[in-house]
């Protein structure tokens, strides 16, 4: 089933954020909640998750926390791995939905009323757009229940349900979620974008591995215009993305033997 989750009014959530600038991690865990007196919920019909499912999902977190070093600060390995960790939690957990996981102040709830202390030892400083929502790509919680969503596989068995997520970096997977209107918004185009990236050597010399993420990303965006990605087969798919793949090698390298 499907629940609407709570939302904090914008207000509400930077008052929140001004509260908890400066507070050690262990202060802001006693400050943790399951309900605000901002709290609000989407107009569109649908049950209010009940409050035990969000205990149940900061225990999850919090969980997953201590095994990657908290309360102490992490390491930047730590960090990574609690971020694909937590990822598969949230999507597989927190029964959040797409209609409603876009919504940033569903994602500053979670960041300043049910894991404050998680939000501050992951991103110290709470820079705005960490915990706010304002921008979900970046917020602490909501760009990796979207990399869970984006990247699971459906028709893969239950322990390689999230194997993709260890592929990606997250600021690799940043240049495809950033061109979400035109790729990002597109599960089956994602994962075989993901497929093929894994398949790629990328030990080519002078050609570096982000700006070859790029240039191919920008073939994917023109190719895009003309082909619909979704109605291909996954192998077919694949074999496109090889190709554009290795134009980008051959133009990269052209680049740099010139």
């Amino acid at each position: 089933m499907a629940y609407l989750y709570p939302r904090l009014l914008p207000k509400a959530s930077v008052s929140l954020r001004y509260e908890c600038l400066g507070r050690a991690v262990d202060e802001l865990r006693e400050r943790a909640g399951v309900s605000h007196p901002a709290v609000f919920y989407a107009a569109t019909g649908g049950m209010r998750l009940p409050q035990q499912r969000l205990r149940a999902l900061r225990e999850a977190v919090v969980g997953c926390a201590i095994d990657h070093g908290y309360p102490a600060s992490p390491a930047r390995r730590q960090a990574a791995s609690f971020d694909i960790a937590t990822a598969e939690i949230l999507h597989r957990e927190s029964g959040i939905i797409p209609a409603e996981a876009v919504a940033g102040d569903l994602w500053a709830f979670l960041s300043l009323v049910v894991m404050p202390d998680v939000a501050a030892w992951r991103f110290p400083d709470l820079h705005r757009d960490r915990v706010l929502g304002t921008d979900v790509t970046r917020h602490v919680f909501g760009r990796l229940w979207w990399r869970a969503h984006l990247l699971h596989d459906e028709g893969a068995d239950r322990e390689d349900l999230y194997a993709a997520l260890s592929v990606l970096g997250e600021a690799a997977f940043d240049q495809i979620y950033a061109r979400r209107t035109s790729i990002g918004g597109s599960p089956h185009l994602v994962r075989a974008i993901v497929r093929t990236w894994e398949g790629v050597d990328v030990a080519h010399g002078d050609v570096g591995e982000r700006d070859l993420l790029r240039d191919f990303l920008k073939r994917v965006r023109r190719l895009n215009a003309f082909i619909s990605f979704d109605s291909l087969p996954a192998d077919v798919l694949e074999e496109e993305l090889s190709t554009l793949v290795g134009e980008s090698l051959r133009a990269m390298r052209g680049k740099t033997a010139s």
